[in-house]
């Protein structure tokens, strides 16, 4: 496989954390995978409620889009949960307040296709992490340079184990960094929080 192809392929899966806060999913699951395949079943994946409680407090007080939940796409191979949570400021009715509302994602993807370390590691993207690495996974996040005290964005980082992607976005950090909306979602807190969404899969 081509470095122009593995390129194409790691940027359509980053593509799907950019839609983390403003795409929803269809509420149909899949049928279990064959066993082995690294694909655990669309029934052993977390809902929305058990990854808000992996944030650690994060979204406390946040409300879910109504659009959350399993997701699933006409192959097979790829589906998944998808979780938005909007910040207090959204239900304000002061228009000052509502455009600092933030919202944070959190999505879980299956996919047949995933993209090994080795392959990923070839275009630059892995980042070392010691507590990915011995979760059996590894990180994702383009350029393979990531700075795990700045604040998680738009375009966050990916935890990876066999054909299982945690990955986690956020918009409207201003709120929540200097206002009162809880603790800061750093990266480092980001992925630490992929990891514990990954062991609440019933493999």
């Amino acid at each position: 496989m081509s470095r122009k192809t593995l390129l194409a392929r790691a940027l359509a899966s980053l593509a799907v954390a950019l839609l983390l806060a403003s795409c929803g999913g269809d509420t149909d699951s899949h049928a279990s995978a064959a066993s082995g395949s690294g694909m655990p079943p669309a029934s052993a994946l977390p809902d929305c409620g058990s990854i808000a409680a992996a944030t650690n407090g994060f979204v406390d007080g946040w409300s879910l889009s109504e659009r959350s939940g399993p997701m699933r796409s006409d192959d097979d191979d790829n589906y998944g949960v998808e979780c938005t949570w909007i910040s207090p400021r959204a239900r304000s009715n002061n228009p000052a307040e509502m455009i600092q509302a933030a919202s944070f994602g959190v999505m879980i993807s299956v996919q047949s296709y995933t993209l090994t370390e080795p392959e990923v590691r070839s275009i630059g993207w892995v980042v070392d992490d010691p507590a990915v690495e011995d979760a059996g996974a590894f990180l994702v996040f383009p350029s393979g340079r990531l700075d795990f005290d700045k604040t998680l964005r738009v375009v966050g980082p990916q935890v990876v184990k066999d054909k299982v992607t945690v990955s986690l976005a956020q918009t409207g950090v201003m709120v929540v960094n200097e206002i009162d909306e809880g603790q800061p979602m750093t990266n480092r807190r980001a992925v630490d929080t992929a990891l514990a969404v990954h062991r609440l899969i019933r493999w």
